[in-house]
């Protein structure tokens, strides 16, 4: 039966009314319709802008680089690093806040991908309007009375998405979402590499200490010595005070050595999430480590799955996206209301068919006039995309020379350490036959001062080196990105970059709406 009522009442609508409605709307998206959403000299996609690096960067064969894997810090050998870093990656905190950045994200692309599809509510309401009969209609104070109204029933809005404005904000929010991916990518990357260097650092400042104190030691041999001549009239108050002044200057280099591990191991206790006390060292030789051997790779496949390119570029993605949204907005909007339930001036008779009540509208609205808001709002999303733009220029230029650096850092600190090396074994033979010549009183106490000095910077210099060494392997894998295998190539084109029109700056910048340049 009510079924058959709403049929009765869409028959008696009147189609004149209908016609003169749908014809208004006609004219009004007619009008909307003369502004594009892309326009001819948008900006390009970032790996189309990054075409005109030079081709040196894109020739497979030209640059060497190591064969990217996995878990790369497991290439250094020690099976301790492996725990650290792997408890970094648990309990970091920096790690933590990028980690809930990106359900953050993930969140709010939802919420604005909800907005393409209806709402449909529950609506329930209670009105006491007096004089019953509607205002001016109770001529006398007899005649007034209220009357109460019960409505219930479900409401459903929907506005149209013509001109994908809607979609485009989707498209921006989950470009976002992406990047903050590659943000927290990024910050895992860093993450590993700092707590690789600082492991290392700990256990070179370590080796250092224990070199200092036995160099230290033997000072403190040798100035006891001196004091026995001292007595014997076989040295002089000059050369003891001569020894005690280098004695006393490794023994503050010592005390430096200390402070700089202090430092290096709580910084590393903070990057696992801990506190320094909770942290135990037990370390390895430097000498043990193993140190990446570079071999000829695809440096182009490589730098592209860096996750700070890979961030930049969905970062310009979602600006691209927020670009054509903002433009959308100049076009008219076109919404549908529908309600339908119950309504009755008494409870019993709510559920009855005369209660039954419905209603549909439909809204077009075209802005005439706002004061230059959509435009300004245009204009603020063509700016931020060009920002965007040259922030990923950047970016993969300073891609690039990180593995220009990584791969220089590598061939040239192994041959700084091997140089380093050879003069910390010389050094130590020289000591050895100092002392000897030293014993049988055929060397100067000046001569020798001179060879303890040099023993002492030889090695510390030796032991130094060999972290720059590792530094440098770190580096490297961190400017190709954390070591990723060729199989996970998330390139376009296969890693190689694609053509586009290298002029696009030199056009755009030649737009004062945009730049306020000439």
């Amino acid at each position: 039966m009510q079924v058959r009522y709403l049929v009765h009442l869409f028959q008696n609508m009147r189609f004149s009314t209908l016609r003169s409605t749908l014809g208004v709307c006609a004219i009004v998206l007619m009008a909307g319709c003369t502004t594009p959403i892309k326009k001819e000299g948008d900006a390009p996609s970032g790996p189309e802008y990054v075409s005109w690096l030079p081709d040196t960067y894109r020739n497979d064969q030209v640059i060497g680089l190591p064969k990217p894997k996995e878990q790369w810090w497991k290439d250094f050998g020690s099976d301790e690093l492996n725990a650290i870093v792997e408890t970094a990656l648990t309990k970091n905190f920096d790690l933590k806040v990028a980690i809930a950045r990106v359900a953050q994200t993930r969140a709010q692309a939802q919420i604005v991908n909800a907005s393409l599809t209806p709402t449909l509510d529950v609506a329930t309401s209670y009105r006491n309007q007096g004089p019953a009969q509607g205002v001016g209609y109770a001529p006398t104070t007899d005649d007034w009375s209220s009357q109460p109204v019960y409505q219930i029933g479900l409401v459903v809005n929907y506005e149209v998405d013509l001109w994908g404005k809607k979609g485009f904000n989707t498209q921006a929010a989950y470009a976002q979402a992406l990047a903050s991916e590659f943000n927290r990518d990024a910050v895992a990357l860093s993450l590993i590499s700092d707590v690789v260097t600082v492991y290392f650092q700990v256990l070179s400042l370590n080796e250092r200490i224990t070199v200092a104190e036995k160099n230290l030691e033997s000072m403190r041999v040798v100035g006891r010595g001196l004091d026995k001549r001292l007595q014997r009239g076989d040295a002089t108050l000059i050369d003891v005070s001569q020894q005690l002044i280098l004695q006393t200057n490794t023994d503050a280099q010592v005390t430096g050595l200390k402070l700089q591990r202090e430092r290096a191991f709580n910084r590393l206790a903070v990057l696992l999430g801990q506190s320094p006390t909770a942290l135990k060292i037990k370390g390895m030789a430097l000498e043990d480590a193993k140190t990446p051997h570079v071999e000829p790779g695809l440096p182009s496949d490589l730098l592209c799955r860096r996750p700070d390119i890979r961030r930049a570029e969905a970062a310009l993605e979602g600006a691209q996206a927020d670009l054509y949204a903002a433009r959308a907005n100049f076009l008219p909007t076109f919404g549908l209301t529908a309600q339908g339930g119950y309504g009755s001036f008494l409870l019993t008779t709510i559920t009855a068919p005369q209660s039954l009540f419905f209603s549909l509208s439909a809204n077009l609205l075209q802005n005439v006039f706002d004061g230059g808001r959509r435009k300004a709002e245009e204009n603020v999303a063509v700016a931020k995309n060009t920002e965007l733009l040259e922030t990923y220029a950047n970016t993969v230029l300073a891609a690039l020379r990180d593995v220009e650096d990584g791969l220089s850092g590598v061939a040239l600190t192994a041959r700084q350490y091997k140089a380093l090396d050879q003069s910390r074994q010389l050094a130590q033979k020289l000591a050895d036959l100092s002392a000897i010549v030293v014993e049988r009183g055929g060397m100067d106490f000046v001569q020798l001062y001179q060879i303890q000095a040099s023993v002492i910077a030889a090695e510390d210099a030796a032991i130094t080196g060999r972290f720059e060494q590792i530094k440098a392997s770190v580096d490297l894998y961190k400017a190709i990105g954390g070591g990723l295998t060729l199989n996970d190539n998330p390139c376009l084109g296969g890693g190689r970059l694609p053509k586009a029109d290298a002029n696009w700056i030199a056009k755009a910048r030649q737009k004062d709406s945009v730049f306020g340049i000439k």
